[in-house]
């Protein structure tokens, strides 16, 4: 990435320094027992808490950011983020269309024989009563222009009295052979229904018998069938789907004849979405609210009370709210990071880069860059290979009157508080070691004595100095400091250069994943606008991301490829 730095002298970034600092004595005299209890408790607490933590307390020291000298070795090893997405849902496409066939719906009206009867007799004398019952049922909803037709056998003397559920439907004297049917108003129907005939008594001729046979009695109807007035079809709609919808809409063309049907019914899970007659030769569009959906099969019925309807181009369209991915931002100090500009970056140079061309033992930068494990002298050693050495060799202290330290300052662990000359982080200055050796010896030859952590470009005797001129604020790489660790009040001057910003040569930033499951995951990690593509099996996964990184606030943001993901943590951490 192009960009311009800023470089202001260095001094804002110094090597740590191990050093715990000493809590001046008070005057416990007229302390109350409240104040021996919290000094008991906060002992106990600092006894027992994890060694590191322990010394970061101790020392003032905070993961993640920069230490007391201000150098960004403090840095090394923490994580600048940690969080645990948990489940990332993928979402292929904003619009998802669920295509449904094409079907019709109709119902037909035929006239139809209800109930018949091949014949029946009915009576009414002085010494015989006889009357008839005709039981039928309907469906009185599909059912109208119901009659009662029949063909009268023999001559009446006399009338002739039918009633439909109580109610007087004809009385009257009928003609031998066949007469008009009779009509059953609807109101006087129940779906179940009876027919009830008798004779009209004879009156004062005792001796004539009012008598009707009939025969082909038949009840009749226009039937209204609706076996083809419902249509039903499923769709399905999946977790993600439900969980992202941000609207739904319900499409069919409807073939008709407005003049010719009624209403129909639409629903949805045995909910109403519609009901009426809709825009024939038209392209419906219906708003479904998401509430009537369901995660799964879902049912989409159409029923019809009248007429004939061709159902087409039937879709429900699912819109989707956009992707809303996890976004997270993390910062990374500047001083982690230096400028390639070739102009700028020398061989030497303590700057964070390790010029092309430049050795290990010539540059510490090319040093740590070649094993994060090696140690550096900081002065000239008789032999140039013995400047940068591993741990075996290290531990040889006679060949580094300065003493060897690691990436982090450090010497040897075998040698630590052993009282060699070099070892800045014992709070011990051997006798005869030369204050330019050893910052112990700095502060003890006095305590107002500034100390760079590195060789000066102006020389070793610039290493310890009582004042820090201009010309030592831009020749110390880490910045002088004080035994207060204090930083030296360097005004010197800002020159901009331009270059690509890069990280400096000790420092790897890592991406890490831990997954929930051993299954093929892919998704993209987008860390300021360029995707980092992740395809692995495995529960655990690392990669370098120095190249999409810079300095201030940066941002990444998790995009699943095909599936979705489950991450128990995601780090960012500064190797």
């Amino acid at each position: 990435m192009k960009r311009v730095s800023k470089y202001k002298n260095k001094n804002s970034s110094l090597f740590k320094d191990k050093n715990g600092v000493a809590e001046s004595p008070t005057n416990a005299a007229a302390a109350a027992v409240l104040i021996l209890l919290v000094t008991v408790a906060l002992v106990l607490y600092i006894l027992f808490i994890p060694p590191a933590d322990r010394e970061r307390l101790l020392n003032g020291d905070t993961p993640g950011n920069l230490d007391s000298t201000g150098s960004y070795s403090s840095l090394l090893g923490t994580s600048i983020l940690k969080e645990s997405p948990g489940k990332i849902t993928y979402v292929e496409d904003n619009n998802i269309e669920h295509p449904l066939s094409s079907f019709r719906i109709y119902t037909k009206t035929d006239a139809q024989i209800i109930h018949e009867v091949a014949g029946i007799e009915i009576k009414n004398s002085a010494f015989e009563k006889k009357t008839n019952d005709i039981p039928f049922n309907i469906q009185k909803d599909k059912t109208e222009k119901v009659y009662l037709a029949f063909n009268v056998k023999n001559t009446p003397l006399g009338s002739i009295m039918i009633y439909v559920n109580g109610y007087l439907l004809f009385e009257g004297v009928l003609k031998e052979g066949s007469n008009d049917p009779i009509a059953i108003p609807l109101e006087y129907l129940n779906n179940m229904n009876t027919i009830h005939l008798k004779a009209a008594s004879p009156g004062f001729a005792f001796w004539r018998v009012n008598e009707y046979k009939l025969e082909n009695v038949r009840i009749t109807g226009d039937v209204t069938n609706n076996d083809h007035s419902f249509h039903m079809q499923k769709f399905y709609m999946v977790e993600n789907e439900m969980n992202n919808l941000k609207s739904a809409t319900l499409e069919f063309y409807p073939d008709c004849d407005a003049q010719n049907v009624n209403n129909i019914i639409i629903e949805i899970n045995r909910q109403r979405v519609f009901e009426g007659i809709p825009d024939c030769l038209m392209l419906n569009k219906l708003t479904i609210g998401k509430e009537i959906l369901e995660v799964g099969e879902n049912n989409l019925e159409f029923f019809s009370n009248s007429g004939s309807y061709i159902i087409d181009r039937v879709n429900l369209d699912v819109n989707l709210i956009e992707p809303n991915y996890p976004m997270y931002y993390f910062d990374l100090n500047e001083d982690l990071f230096t400028n390639t500009n070739e102009d700028y970056n020398f061989c030497g140079r303590v700057d964070g880069v390790c010029p092309s061309g430049c050795r290990e033992y010539e540059d510490k930068d090319c040093c740590f860059a070649e094993s994060r494990k090696n140690y550096w002298c900081d002065i000239k050693t008789n032999n140039v290979y013995d400047r940068c050495v591993g741990v075996a060799l290290a531990e040889y202290s006679s060949r580094c009157p300065s003493g060897y330290e690691d990436i982090y300052g450090e010497p040897p662990e075998s040698l630590e508080n052993s009282g060699i000359c070099g070892d800045d982080t014992d709070d011990f200055c051997p006798a005869g070691c030369s204050k330019y050796y050893d910052k112990d010896c700095c502060f003890a030859e006095s305590e107002n004595n500034y100390w760079c952590s590195d060789i000066p470009f102006t020389g070793l005797e610039s290493t310890c100095t009582p004042v820090v001129t201009n010309s030592e604020c831009n020749a110390c790489p880490q910045g002088y400091y004080n035994n207060d660790k204090k930083k030296a009040n360097c005004p010197g001057t800002e020159t901009e250069v331009e270059g690509d910003e890069t990280l400096k040569a000790d420092i790897n930033v890592v991406l890490k994943i831990d997954f929930t499951g051993e299954s093929w995951k892919e998704l993209d990690f987008i860390i300021n606008g360029e995707p980092v593509h992740v395809n692995t099996y495995y529960l655990s996964y690392s990669k370098v991301i120095d190249e999409q990184v810079r300095s201030g606030v940066n941002s990444l943001e998790i995009k699943p490829f095909d599936d979705d993901i489950n991450i128990a943590q995601l780090q960012i951490k500064i190797e």
